[in-house]
């Protein structure tokens, strides 16, 4: 006679199996709630460990408060947005270049995860950046403005201050970007039309010529 399978283990309540990293199970539900509801104050206790799997109290052996693990969850958001932006800089070459398309990749981003766009850049869900001991989010405007700077140094641009060039450009594609979010059906061609039109009169007024010496 076949014997019955032995019953799985259950989990001791508030503490963590050996071997399961719950921790970043946690984190990555929280994200995905974040990114379905674009909104910090839906994402409750109940609706984050139903999406993990696990118990109220596994949560709270790692974040005493749910803010705490929202901006941890945050912080993870912030990452995969500057992957996007090192991914559209990767290629060697023209500075210009690499200014243009970290403006495409950042509307990109923005259309195509409205609601963490929203949640990362418009409504954080806790006031201020993420936790001190995750990666700098502002470094994004920092390689921004590295590609100013040397756009300056190749004659691309006029010589001025790279950081407030680069936050110039900024606030002009994240604009648009904000728009778009917030009136989702608006084309999204139309939002890189405006976008490469806005960025050209914005780099024509810093200085930028077609007939500059790498233009």
């Amino acid at each position: 006679m076949t014997r019955p399978a032995a019953a799985a283990p259950r989990r001791a309540v508030g503490r963590p199996t050996a071997g399961e990293d719950l921790r970043a199970v946690l984190v990555a539900a929280t994200l995905r709630l974040l990114e379905q509801t674009g909104d910090p104050a839906a994402v409750t206790v109940a609706g984050i460990v139903a999406e993990a799997g696990c118990t109220p109290p596994t949560l709270y052996h790692y974040w005493p408060r749910r803010e705490l693990l929202l901006r941890e969850a945050s912080a993870l958001g912030f990452k995969r947005f500057r992957r996007s932006q090192a991914s559209a800089a990767a290629p060697a070459g023209d500075p210009l270049d690499r200014i243009r398309r970290r403006g495409q990749a950042y509307l990109d981003f923005a259309l195509s995860q409205p609601s963490l766009f929203r949640v990362l850049f418009l409504d954080r869900p806790v006031p201020g950046h993420p936790p001190a001991d995750a990666e700098n989010p502002g470094q994004g405007l920092a390689d921004l403005a590295a590609d100013v700077s040397a756009a300056m140094t190749a004659s691309q641009l006029a010589p001025e201050d790279p950081l407030g060039v680069a936050v110039g450009l900024w606030a002009g594609v994240h604009g648009i970007a904000a728009l778009w979010v917030a009136t989702p059906e608006l084309p999204h061609a139309l939002a890189r039309s405006v976008a490469a039109k806005q960025t050209a009169a914005l780099l024509t007024g810093y200085g930028y010529t077609p007939t500059r010496t790498g233009g």
